[in-house]
C-alpha cells in the first residue's frame, strides 16, 4: 500500500496529467466566468429578484434613434441650418478695430476674415472674443450667429 502511494506522486506521467487538469480546470473557469460577465450586459431589462421586491432594469434609450428608426424627420431650426455651414477654425481677437477669425464656409478651406468683411451672402464678420466670432447682418447689429471653436481631442 505504501509503494502505490510513492509511485502515484513519483511517476512523472501521473504528476503531468494532475496538472493538466488542474490547468485545464482554470481554463473552463475563466472561459465560464467571462461568459457569463459577457452576458450580463445583454440581459437588461429583465427583471431581477431582490430581496422580496422585484427589481426592473431598463435599458437606456436613445430618443433620437428610435425617432430615425420609426422614420420620423428631425427637425433643425433656421439657426442651426445656418450654422452647420460656418465651421470657426480660428481667432485672433485684436479688440474692436483688429480682430480675425479664420472661418470655413459650406466645407471650402478656411479663410481669414477681418471684423467688417463679407463671410457669405447677408453675414458680415461683426464681432470676435476669446474662442469665438460672431456674424451678422450688418457691423454694429447684433449678432445672428456666434461661432466657437470646438473642443480639441
Amino acid at each position: 500500500m505504501n509503494s502505490a502511494r510513492k509511485s502515484f506522486f513519483t511517476s512523472p506521467t501521473t504528476f503531468l496529467q494532475l496538472v493538466n487538469l488542474l490547468v485545464w480546470a482554470g481554463v473552463a473557469y475563466t472561459a465560464v466566468v467571462l461568459v457569463l460577465r459577457w452576458s450580463e450586459g445583454a440581459d437588461e431589462g429583465v427583471p431581477l429578484n431582490v430581496g422580496s421586491e422585484q427589481k426592473q432594469v431598463s435599458p437606456d434609450v436613445d430618443s433620437l434613434s428610435v425617432s430615425k428608426a420609426l422614420g420620423v424627420a428631425p427637425v433643425q431650426s433656421a439657426s442651426a441650418n445656418l450654422a452647420s455651414r460656418f465651421v470657426l477654425v480660428g481667432v485672433m481677437d485684436g479688440g474692436p478695430p483688429q480682430g480675425v477669425a479664420l472661418i470655413s464656409v459650406d466645407g471650402k478651406p478656411a479663410k481669414p476674415y477681418r471684423l467688417g468683411q463679407t463671410v457669405s451672402d447677408g453675414f458680415i464678420l461683426v464681432g470676435t472674443g476669446p474662442k469665438k466670432a460672431e456674424l451678422g447682418p450688418q457691423m454694429g447689429s447684433t449678432p445672428a450667429l456666434v461661432l466657437e471653436l470646438p473642443l480639441k481631442k
